[in-house]
């Protein structure tokens, strides 16, 4: 009776290592914030939140010239912070007035495609 234990034992064990192996080799882990940003949906934030200051195209209007620019930042996160709080009487923040994941779209647009970094 105990042999008969010992061999299922060991029939369980090498089953579950043949599916340990075969997952290893066919499912990609997800890393965090490893997903490309959404720059068509950043384009349409900006449009319809930014553009009317900014210019369609970033060149700049009531609010300045966001296109090859932004060289005042030293980082993407520093963007975000600027565009949720704003600045009084200068730009609106948008923290309240868009999600995170909202004001992230726009920046990481604005960022790479209208500014070029």
């Amino acid at each position: 009776m105990l042999h008969r234990v010992v061999v299922v034992v060991q029939a369980v064990a090498a089953v579950a290592v043949v599916v340990t192996v075969v997952l290893l080799f066919t499912v990609q882990p997800t890393v965090a914030g490893s997903e490309a940003p959404d720059l068509e949906a950043g384009a349409g934030l900006f449009a319809a939140n930014c553009s009317g200051c900014h210019g369609p195209a970033g060149e700049g209007g009531v609010g300045p010239p966001l296109a090859g620019g932004l060289s005042r930042f030293d980082s993407i996160d520093q963007v975000v912070t600027f565009v949720s709080t704003g600045v009084p009487g200068r730009m609106p923040g948008f923290e309240t007035r868009l999600s995170p994941e909202e004001v992230n779209a726009i920046v990481e647009f604005v960022w790479s495609d209208l500014a070029g970094r």
